[in-house]
């Protein structure tokens, strides 16, 4: 791949590795702005912004609608509306985790077989429901209000994160106008960074 729009997905990956550690260390306790309030405001940035990247970044092997997912986020802020929107230019267009299920050799060739991943990634219900707490939580508390000032996540911080996680750790990239695949491993054994491989599927 030498048109860079494998490089310009892996990266859009490592920023949400970055942003997702930055949450888990707040949610372990290890950093902290001194309120509580303050640290979930401060990690529903970095997760809002984690799952912009994942919706946005499948976009990047067709520049023409990245550009137009992009002209168009400020009309669909809802989560809900977002994906519909993203669904329309690219049916495929979330991750599909998977796992290596296994290797084996025909004709002098390795082929690689995967499974889908049946459960605990975050599925698009879940990006919804997240997207949108983190949402919430980005909005100034009234000083009016009589309302406790109280964050429900539904889930833990760390739980969100794990889901994230596990939906990207070694996942599949379909795309709108071509064949192939991209099988994406967040963590590659050679030097532990996002790559992008090229695959094409086979029956």
């Amino acid at each position: 791949m030498n048109d860079g729009l494998a490089e310009t997905y892996c990266n859009c990956m490592e920023d949400v590795k970055r942003r997702l550690a930055v949450v888990n260390t707040v949610a372990k306790g290890k950093l902290s702005t001194g309120s509580e309030l303050f640290d979930y405001e401060f990690v529903s940035v970095q997760i809002r912004k984690s799952l912009e990247l994942v919706a946005f970044a499948s976009m990047t092997a067709n520049k023409k609608l990245y550009a137009e997912a992009h002209a168009n986020f400020a009309n669909h802020w809802k989560a809900k509306v977002m994906l519909e929107y993203l669904k329309h230019l690219h049916p495929g267009f979330y991750p599909q985790p998977i796992i290596l299920d296994h290797v084996k050799e025909l004709g002098g060739k390795h082929f690689k077989h995967f499974e889908n991943v049946k459960d605990g990634f975050l599925t698009q219900e879940d990006f919804v429901t997240l997207y949108e707490l983190c949402s919430e939580v980005l909005h100034t508390w009234n000083p009016f209000t009589n309302k406790v000032r109280h964050i429900d996540f539904k889930r833990s911080v760390a739980e969100w994160v794990q889901r994230i996680e596990r939906l990207l750790k070694l996942h599949r990239m379909r795309f709108v106008d071509r064949e192939e695949i991209w099988v994406v491993d967040m963590a590659t054994s050679t030097d532990g960074k996002v790559h992008a491989f090229v695959a094409t599927p086979r029956s």
